[in-house]
């Protein structure tokens, strides 16, 4: 219909299996696994939490 389909409402990037979405420091484990658990709900694919040693 026209030229412009309006303002941008978000950002989409790929993300290849492996790829570390989000690193912590500087917090305690249980918030970690709290945070990283409320942040796969909004993804729209498995993820897995990680404790590096």
């Amino acid at each position: 219909m026209g030229r412009g389909k309006g303002n941008p409402t978000g950002w989409i990037a790929r993300v290849s299996t492996g790829q570390v979405l989000f690193e912590m420091d500087g917090v305690n484990f249980a918030n970690a696994r709290q945070a990283a658990t409320l942040a796969a709900h909004k993804s729209c694919s498995s993820t897995k939490f990680v404790k590096w040693s």
